[in-house]
């Protein structure tokens, strides 16, 4: 199969205001992201390693963005829990094609507080709420009709009611150790600039391309 080549765009330059600010261009490009009508601005690509070692990928969305951390929500029972719990070594990737960029980071996930994960829960819509009530995330499912029923028994359940946040629904805080920005260019001549943890500083470096 051959896939035809295309010209990147001048997306200009890509400039750090302050290294020791590691994610300000992040938020900043997931809000041009999001202005610009791009589906799931943030969403990311977030690699884990199984017990064997083998490296594992998934989409999930970004949600907490602060200071030199990023976090996700998930079930804590999920694949990617067990493998963060075993070793909380991992990295993630956004990219929005139409926008010509992509960011690569690099860290060490923990456990978010159980504040911020209430917080969060109870901003979800209804459904939404149930839906993390209803799934054994990564168990096997017989039928998708096993599933919607076991969704319409927890909505009955809770009719009426407040749904409150499951035992075993959390989320997780990456604190970066490196975060790599990525920009398009003519001739394949992209601009690269990575920022990388030096104890209490970060120091800033480009890249070839």
């Amino acid at each position: 199969m051959t896939v035809d080549r295309r010209e990147y765009r001048d997306g200009g330059k890509i400039s750090i205001d302050n290294p020791n600010d590691p994610l300000d261009l992040l938020s900043k490009w997931i809000q041009e992201a999001r202005e610009n009508g791009v589906i799931e601005p943030n969403s990311m690509s977030l690699a884990t390693v199984d017990a064997s070692g083998a490296p594992r990928n998934r989409m999930v969305l970004l949600k907490f963005l602060e200071g030199d951390e990023i976090g996700f929500f998930t079930n804590m029972e999920s694949d990617k829990s067990v493998e963060i719990h075993a070793l909380p070594f991992v990295s993630a990737t956004i990219w929005w094609p139409e926008m010509e960029r992509q960011v690569r980071i690099e860290g060490k996930a923990s456990e978010m507080d159980r504040s911020k994960v209430e917080e969060y829960h109870s901003s979800r819509p209804r459904k939404s709420r149930i839906a993390a009530w209803a799934s054994d995330q990564s168990r096997t499912l017989e039928t998708r009709e096993e599933l919607l029923r076991k969704f319409e028994e927890i909505e009955s359940e809770f009719e009426g009611k407040e749904i409150p946040l499951p035992p075993f629904w959390g989320g997780f805080r990456i604190t970066l150790d490196r975060v790599e920005y990525w920009l398009g260019r003519p001739s394949r001549l992209h601009e690269r600039v990575v920022l990388t943890r030096d104890a209490d500083s970060w120091s800033e470096q480009r890249l070839y391309p």
